[in-house]
């Protein structure tokens, strides 16, 4: 116990140095009390004993109440309960009604605010935690401690937000890692009405000296875990990498491992579409966003799209709050902390990789932008493996057809030519009847060897079979260049999202009338909705459902309808249905669902 006093208490310093107007409140220890810069261990119980305690702000002697403390901060190992504990020792400390402790990000700002004194109500009401301004800027301009009589006659007071609690007495503590500030403890309202002494200060210093070895301990435990964690997941991400799995898989099982290894809230994959370059959301993991595979991220303006077109990492505190770019994806809360990783180099960057953490958890530290810069490379190897392979199959393919091609030719075309020569021969020396029927057989001799030259021709040129040139670009594409193509006229982007094998499922027939539909159904919002908002959803199961839906005015009643009828009769073509619904009957702006239905043919052969 006092092995763990005498860590904090070498620090403990007066004030004296930074008086001046600004910092008046910083008053010399009671006459007679001799306080050196640097107390000895083995007199730090002993000074403590002989500063004389107030009644009102230490009810209890302040020499317990310190030890209890330091015990509790060092007590335990994981980061964010010590922080917490920090706080509330700290309030308990010199009898503080509010406390708060706020801790630095990259750009010196407060990236994390921990409250002691409120509810979560109160604090939702005073809305977002203050980010620097005030007399909290000021103590990270200067971190030195600063004690004030009243908070809003400081010359850098801005005042507080609405729904703020009254505060008048403030004292503030700067804390330091390895000699750098990382954070500062902010307390307010001295019980009682009285306020904070120059001994509240320094035994706020005693703690603050404990406080940063705990954060230490704690940080480098947090290091310890992460790595293990980093050095597991990697071992199954390379297992499946190198066992030649799916891209799609490995996407899956990084998004999965990188969620944990970096403690985020929520990850996602993304890659672009090969036709259209919009990013198409892989896999996901957290906070429900499954649900959201296969959705269109907007073409500009987030951070996915920029990390893409870059191939430069982006990290921010305050995803909500950044103003270089804008969150797509639709999540219970708001992300405060957010990194999205290139995969692959800048250049030729294969996708992106991206977590977030809900607002107000910790920044991401530079050993999880690392550990999950390290997904992003193998989730990159993995895409380009996957396209190596996909290469390999074509060039194995072509030598098969090459080789099918010069077996046709050499021995199928050789063996029908003499089968007819054959045939003549014999035609010749038969009745007319037999000859004639000879001759006809010899005549579909022909035919075949023509058949067989133009396959040959096929497989040498790599010629798809008829009819498939329309499927060459693939339905997903062709979608997303429909919805793109609206935007203008919508004048916003609609909300795309798919399910199922879109390209392998849909035939030709139906892929045209999915198109169609989408056509004519953006066109009827940009015409008549007054939408300001519009969702289209294409999913392929035992069944062909292409939904839109938006927030406009709605169809009026009387209104001319041979648009949906013409919509109406495609989908009874195909053995389908189409139904048109209202979004929100009862509101004043009830919307519009367009829901499209048609069952997956099974008679023709699937999209290559």
């Amino acid at each position: 116990m006092i092995g763990l006093l005498a860590l904090a208490l070498p620090v403990l310093t007066t004030s004296t140095s930074a008086a001046g107007p600004a910092r008046q409140c910083h008053q010399a220890p009671p006459s007679g009390t001799k306080v050196p810069r640097a107390v000895p261990p083995a007199r730090a119980l002993a000074w403590l004993q002989e500063v004389p305690m107030d009644p009102v702000s230490a009810p209890r002697d302040r020499t317990d109440v310190l030890l209890e403390a330091v015990v509790g901060v060092s007590r335990g190992l994981d980061l964010e309960t010590v922080l917490h504990r920090i706080v509330e020792a700290a309030v308990d400390l010199v009898d503080a009604r509010y406390g708060a402790l706020g801790l630095l990000g990259a750009d010196n700002r407060i990236a994390r605010f921990l409250t002691v004194g409120m509810s979560d109500d109160e604090v939702a009401a005073i809305g977002p935690y203050p980010t620097g301004r005030g007399v909290l800027g000021e103590m990270i301009r200067h971190p030195v401690p600063l004690r004030l009589r009243d908070l809003s006659a400081h010359v850098a007071s801005v005042g507080f937000p609405a729904h703020h609690p009254p505060m008048r007495t403030f004292v503030g503590m700067p804390l330091r890692v390895h000699g750098s500030p990382f954070g500062n403890l902010y307390l307010t309202d001295k019980r009682g009405g009285g306020e904070f002494t120059a001994e509240d200060e320094r035994v706020l210093e005693a703690l603050a000296a404990s406080a940063s070895v705990a954060v230490e301990n704690a940080r480098l435990y947090d290091v310890a875990r992460l790595r293990e964690r980093w050095a597991r997941a990697n071992d199954r991400i390379s297992r499946h990498v190198l066992a030649g799995s799916s891209p799609h898989d490995v996407l899956t099982l990084i998004a999965s491992e990188a969620r944990e290894v970096a403690d985020a809230d929520v990850t996602v994959t993304a890659v672009p579409d090969p036709i259209t370059g919009r990013l198409v959301l892989q896999s996901a993991a957290g906070l429900d966003a499954e649900t959201q595979v296969g959705s269109v991220l907007a073409a500009d303006g987030t951070f996915a799209t920029l990390t893409l077109r870059t191939g430069v990492l982006m990290v921010t505190d305050d995803a909500t709050a950044d103003e270089r770019a804008s969150l797509e994806l639709d999540l219970p809360g708001p992300l405060g902390p957010l990194a999205v990783w290139p995969l692959g180099q800048p250049g030729s960057a294969r996708g992106v990789l991206a977590a977030g953490r809900i607002r107000g958890r910790m920044p991401f530290s530079s050993v999880v932008v690392e550990a999950l810069g390290a997904f992003a490379a193998q989730a990159a190897v993995a895409l380009e493996l996957a396209e190596g392979r996909a290469d390999a199959e074509r060039v194995t393919l072509l030598r098969d057809r090459e080789r099918i091609a010069r077996d046709l030719h050499d021995l199928a075309i050789q063996r029908l030519y003499a089968t007819g020569l054959a045939l003549q021969r014999v035609a010749r020396g038969a009745s007319p009847e037999i000859a004639a029927q000879l001759g006809r057989t010899v005549d579909e001799v022909d035919e075949t060897i023509s058949l067989v030259r133009t396959t040959i021709y096929r497989l040498q040129s790599g010629e798809q079979p008829a009819g498939a040139g329309a499927r060459r670009v693939g339905l997903r594409s062709r979608v997303i260049t429909e919805v793109d193509a609206t935007a203008a006229a919508l004048g916003f982007t609609a909300r795309l999202r798919f399910e199922g094998a879109v390209d392998t499922l849909v035939t030709p027939d139906v892929a045209e009338h999915v198109v169609a539909v989408l056509r004519e159904a953006l066109s009827n919002i940009a015409r008549h909705a007054h939408a300001s908002r519009a969702e289209v959803r294409l999913a392929v199961g035992e069944d062909v459902v292409l939904t839109v839906s938006d927030d406009g005015v709605g169809i009026p009643e009387g209104a001319t309808r041979s648009g949906l009828l013409n919509l109406a009769r495609r989908a009874a073509e195909s053995g389908g249905v189409l139904l048109v619904t209202p979004v929100n009957p009862d509101a004043v702006q009830t919307g519009t669902r367009l829901e499209w239905r048609v069952p997956v043919s099974q008679d023709e052969s699937p999209e290559p």
